[in-house]
C-alpha cells in the first residue's frame, strides 16, 4: 500500500508519486474514483489492474482521514 496525500473538501488522493484521484464514495468505506491527471501516471503503471489497486488504496487513506478529522 502506498502513501497518499488527502484533501478532504476537494474529495482527492494524491499519491507519492503525483497521481491525483477524484474519489466518489459508493457504499460507506467504498470508492470509486478517476484520476484528474493522467499525464502524471509512470508509463509502468498504465494497466488497469495497477491503476484500480492505487484507486481502492486511495480510497482506504481516504477513509482513515475522513475518521481522524
Amino acid at each position: 500500500m502506498g502513501s497518499y496525500k488527502i484533501n478532504l473538501d476537494n474529495q482527492t488522493a494524491t499519491s507519492i508519486n503525483g497521481v491525483t484521484f477524484k474519489l466518489f464514495q459508493n457504499k460507506e468505506g467504498e470508492y470509486s474514483g478517476i484520476c484528474i491527471n493522467p499525464e502524471a501516471i509512470p508509463p509502468d503503471d498504465m494497466d488497469d489492474e495497477i491503476l484500480a489497486k492505487m484507486i481502492k488504496d486511495a480510497g482506504v487513506f481516504y477513509e482513515l482521514a475522513k475518521k481522524r478529522k
